[in-house]
């Protein structure tokens, strides 16, 4: 019998609580113990990684209150990983990607032999990132640690067995595993089980499972604003603190165009911002009062988009909520972000389908606007197929506690 073990960062562990919460809750419904393993220690030279990456070796209290079956383990060192996972049969859910700083880890799951399986059901898009050339501890992180890691030397390692494959990538995203088979090199790896996965399957996505459970109630009662951070830590780390006039007139469009829809469609505006905003900073921004007059929330937002009229967004990935529920969307930008910012304002609007406006001075015919945003939402069928529902009436969750139980004989 095998322990499940789900090994992950927790420097945004209260983020991935809350965007996994109903697969945890789940887990530990199904499973007599599941642990949730820091990876943070366990790095090369992860006092470097913390200090130039993150900022801070400082761990966040855990907000929500977990199942007495689910358990947090943060081993000090590699010796202590080694001597927790050598005391159970492990089935770990790797959480962790394939950069420089990560293949210490990728080498300790190979000597402790555990197996390994990825659940990527969360059907989020990836995006490119622009980086100043003068910020070189970035541009080393992402082309070097990252980038070379991830796309040559790891998969070379894999290759010559140094690093150990996953046995099993559970996947959301079934028009990317379409276009890799149609690389020929891409396909014959995977034909003979030589990439980093050696199977996949795909599932329904953790979306898709929140509409079939029914459990919040679908209403047409708020405008739900996704916020972006404009001086978040990966924002200052590739570009440098926006100024203060700079970050002053974004914020003034903002409230102006979020008052206006408030008014004219005669609806509250709740701004949510992203659950791995730290309490620090999102007290900060708080009293700012950058986005005063609107109730902001965290930690929240599936709720609040389940409750809404209409979603305005910038880059969020839950805005996916938004699609499955074929909500009325309208993307947003201004000429004050950053490149990468604007760049990906426009990843979600044209994998989804949805309208994308520059927010400063917008003027719209209140009727002519709702009929395009309704027009809009015929047009999110291609992306829910395609990344999103897959097996209909049928919950991905209820698939991978399957696959758990039967194939890895999982407690």
């Amino acid at each position: 019998m095998r322990n499940l073990a789900f090994l992950t960062s927790f420097y945004y562990l209260n983020a991935t609580l809350d965007i996994r919460k109903d697969f945890f809750k789940n887990l530990s419904k199904n499973f007599k113990l599941i642990y949730i393993i820091n990876s943070d220690e366990l790095n090369f030279f992860p006092t470097i990684e913390k200090k130039y990456y993150r900022k801070t070796n400082k761990i966040d209290k855990i907000y929500p209150n977990l199942p007495k079956n689910i358990k947090l383990i943060n081993p000090k060192n590699s010796k202590e990983f080694k001597e927790f996972a050598n005391k159970k049969e492990l089935l770990i859910i790797n959480n962790i990607g394939k950069g420089f700083f990560r293949l210490k880890i990728h080498f300790l799951i190979r000597k402790i032999g555990a197996k390994q399986i990825i659940v990527n059901n969360l059907g989020s898009a990836g995006m490119p990132v622009h980086i100043e050339p003068t910020k070189i501890l970035r541009l080393l992180n992402y082309h070097i640690f990252q980038g070379l890691f991830n796309k040559i030397i790891t998969p070379l390692l894999i290759l010559l067995g140094l690093v150990p494959r996953i046995d099993l990538h559970l996947t959301c995203k079934k028009k990317e595993l379409e276009n890799a088979k149609k690389s020929v090199i891409r396909r014959f790896l995977l034909k003979k089980k030589l990439l980093y996965s050696k199977e996949f399957k795909i599932i329904n996505s953790i979306t898709y499972d929140t509409l079939l459970s029914n459990k919040i109630k679908i209403e047409e009662k708020y405008i739900v604003h996704l916020n972006a951070e404009m001086n978040g830590n990966h924002e200052v780390e590739t570009r440098g603190k926006l100024n203060k006039k700079d970050l002053q007139s974004h914020y003034y469009y903002l409230r102006k165009f979020l008052n206006k829809l408030s008014k004219d469609f005669n609806k509250p505006v709740i701004v949510c911002v992203h659950p791995s905003i730290k309490k620090n900073e999102l007290d900060k921004f708080i009293r700012s009062k950058l986005l005063k007059g609107f109730k902001i929330t965290q930690f929240k937002t599936q709720y609040y988009i389940y409750k809404s009229f209409l979603v305005t967004s910038f880059d969020t990935s839950s805005i996916k909520d938004a699609a499955i529920l074929k909500k009325k969307i309208i993307g947003l930008w201004s000429r004050f972000m950053d490149i990468n910012q604007i760049e990906h304002s426009k990843a979600y609007p044209k994998k989804i389908g949805y309208q994308r406006i520059n927010f400063e001075n917008f003027n719209y015919d209140k009727k002519n606007l709702l009929k395009l945003l309704d027009k809009n939402t015929i047009k999110y069928g291609s992306f829910i197929k395609n990344y999103h529902c897959h097996k209909k009436n049928i919950k991905g969750i209820d698939e991978i506690i399957s696959i758990l139980k039967q194939k890895y004989n999982c407690k």
